[in-house]
């Protein structure tokens, strides 16, 4: 990575924890938004296809440990797998179909926004049910969520999450993902950080 690489993922990095802190705050009638995950696939778009796997990998470690600092989940650590986790599937997806050189289409922003955020939620789910002690009686909790009853367990605790954070944050993506990348994509080039086809 050279300086501009560099200062640049700073600079993702630093919204990422800013959003992921904001969550917090992101509720809407029960439903709660990943705002972050929208700013490390935007992240995972603009840098993947220019960047070696290895700054790849510190690049997802500390999208993960900035995710577990800013976050109020019961299991803070369950946030390194899997928001780690969902920008580095974000940025093998743009490496294997982007080429880096062009803009990404709308469609392949959402493939790979849906993909990222998807696999976020199903290692968070795990690991925060691995994480919390079967002592707590969480395992037994009954999950509910806009009139809806899941059950309990893992399979309800999992569709908890779906419908309550996965369905917001991929519809709240898929509108400010594109207006972003349209955005941020032009002016990277004009500063010469990104190539222009």
């Amino acid at each position: 990575m050279n300086t501009r690489q560099i200062s640049l993922a700073a600079a993702f990095l630093a919204l990422v924890f800013l959003a992921h802190a904001a969550g917090r705050f992101a509720q809407i009638g029960g439903a709660q938004l990943a705002l972050s995950i929208a700013i490390y696939v935007l992240m995972a778009l603009l840098m993947a296809p220019s960047l070696k796997w290895g700054p790849l990998l510190g690049i997802g470690l500390g999208v993960g440990i900035l995710t577990m600092l800013a976050t109020s989940s019961p299991v803070p650590w369950a946030n390194i797998p899997a928001h780690g986790g969902g920008f580095l599937a974000a940025a093998w997806l743009a490496k294997k179909f982007t080429s880096g050189d062009e803009p990404v289409s709308v469609k392949w922003q959402e493939v790979i926004l849906a993909v990222g955020t998807n696999l976020a939620l199903v290692l968070f789910a795990l690991f925060t049910w691995l994480g919390i002690s079967p002592a707590s009686g969480f395992h037994e909790k009954a999950f509910e969520r806009f009139g809806m009853s899941f059950g309990n367990g893992f399979i309800a605790w999992f569709l908890f999450g779906f419908v309550g954070v996965v369905i917001p944050t991929w519809i709240f993506g898929a509108i400010v993902l594109p207006l972003l990348y349209k955005a941020v994509r032009p002016a990277l080039v004009r500063q010469g950080m990104l190539k222009m086809a």
